[in-house]
């Protein structure tokens, strides 16, 4: 055998043993059943212990630090989770500009060799829910920063997404924006998110099936009556069939409680792949790519009740269907992408099937060896933010100021009373309180 026939023997297996060891790999998702049961037991800090002991790759370290940071949340650690989901934000921006080496691996290899640094929607609701730890630490100017970061983000998204794209706003961002700024007292920029808030409800009715929260309806006629947009007011009037609404003189009389419930997980994201032989070739060819299976729960709605007054939530946010309609707007680019990688490692396998003219069984079986290293290491990328919650819901509940024994209900869709708790608050003048709970059903789908 020549000299170049050697290096080029070499070559091979050297390839194929680097495929396999690649193959070997379970992507990070796939570590995150004992987390996951945890939580389904109602156990958050047991939950966050169990993420801890793992060792993501660097690939996926804004994965870890995004559910690291919503676990502490849960666990009622808000100053941890402040600090993980800022170390979150800093570490996507170093990584949003994709490394050459990066990108030739996603097409060769797979999608999950790239560094993980989240969906659009998913790098929104880090803000969103930095912006909330805020606010139930009582720090307004701080969320306030969090509001204008996300509409940036929103913005610069909505230049380069396509118009067929369901998620081009994200319309509970721009309605909390619109809460922070009220809170503030800058009225004019409440109004212009609260409107905008409104447009991306009706124009997202369709895809996401959230319809206009109820706060809302009456948060545009104040704010309009505030800013003297007497025609505005009437057409939202008119619109929701809202005679009397509080004024924004006599909600400044009053203190307000914000509840926000984080209801059940997002969808779990797993593979499908389908194997097929080459016509060209005779081998075999493994296309695989994600999906996104939807995890059920019972919850519908909590009502809040405190002396004679109460108020119920709406749902303000469809995380799983935001999450399931962002994938079928990409599908067609990762199957192309899989589609490739398998011609060209099917290609590879040809190749060194060969590359040893002199013995053949030897060049047939390097062949197999490259052939079947090319199918292991197709792997779709099944990353995702599972600790977002499935849905998210709101309410807004003014109260005189004084002392308050709050009774929070959480009602399943057939009016059954899912969890009760009571909560002792404090409301000044003019102060606005905010509150959150999440929800996950004991019955919870764990990934097998």
């Amino acid at each position: 055998m020549s000299a170049d026939g050697a290096a080029a023997g070499l070559r091979w297996p050297c390839a194929a043993a680097c495929l396999a060891a690649l193959a070997g790999c379970a992507t990070f998702s796939d570590t995150i059943q004992s987390t996951e049961r945890s939580l389904a037991q109602q156990q958050p800090k047991a939950a966050l212990a169990a993420y801890e002991k793992l060792k993501p790759n660097p690939a996926d370290r804004v994965l870890y630090l995004m559910n690291t940071g919503m676990l502490e949340r849960m666990s009622g650690d808000y100053d941890a989770s402040t600090q993980t989901l800022e170390q979150t934000k800093r570490q996507i921006e170093d990584l949003r500009a994709l490394s050459l080496r990066e990108q030739a691996l996603s097409v060769t290899v797979n999608d999950a060799t790239k560094s993980f640094v989240g969906e659009d929607y998913e790098r929104v609701m880090v803000n969103n829910f930095l912006a909330l730890n805020y606010l139930e630490r009582g720090q307004l100017d701080a969320a306030r920063v969090e509001a204008l970061q996300v509409d940036i983000l929103l913005r610069e998204k909505q230049q380069r997404t396509a118009k067929n794209n369901p998620y081009a706003e994200d319309a509970f961002s721009r309605y909390l924006t619109g809460i922070i700024y009220e809170d503030e007292g800058e009225w004019s920029d409440a109004m212009i998110a609260y409107r905008k808030a409104y447009e991306a409800y009706n124009r997202q009715l369709k895809s996401f099936g959230v319809g206009m929260p109820e706060t809302l309806k009456h948060d545009l006629i104040r704010l309009a009556d505030r800013m003297g947009i007497a025609d505005e007011a009437k057409r939202y009037r008119e619109e929701f069939k809202i005679d009397q609404t509080l004024s924004e003189a006599d909600l400044l009389e009053r203190g307000e409680i914000i509840f926000i419930v984080n209801a059940g997980l997002a969808p779990v994201k797993r593979e499908r792949s389908v194997t097929a032989p080459n016509p060209a070739t005779g081998r075999i060819i493994r296309v695989a790519v994600p999906e996104y299976r939807p995890r059920a729960h019972a919850f519908a709605y909590a009502l809040l009740s405190a002396d004679a007054a109460s108020a119920k939530t709406s749902r303000v946010e469809n995380v799983e269907a935001i999450a399931m309609k962002t994938l079928d707007s990409e599908i067609a680019g990762i199957t192309a992408r899989a589609i490739a990688r398998a011609v060209a490692k099917d290609t590879l396998a040809a190749a060194a099937a060969s590359s040893g003219s002199n013995n053949s069984s030897g060049a047939a079986l390097l062949g197999l060896a490259v052939n079947l290293a090319g199918v292991f290491t197709e792997r779709a990328d099944t990353r995702s933010w599972f600790t977002l919650p499935g849905d998210i819901h709101l309410a807004r509940m003014p109260l005189p100021p004084g002392e308050y024994k709050l009774k929070i209900d959480l009602h399943g869709a057939d009016e059954r009373v899912l969890g009760s708790r009571e909560v002792k608050i404090s409301l000044r003048k003019g102060e606005k309180k905010y509150l959150s709970q999440h929800w996950i059903p004991t019955n919870l789908e764990v990934r097998p």
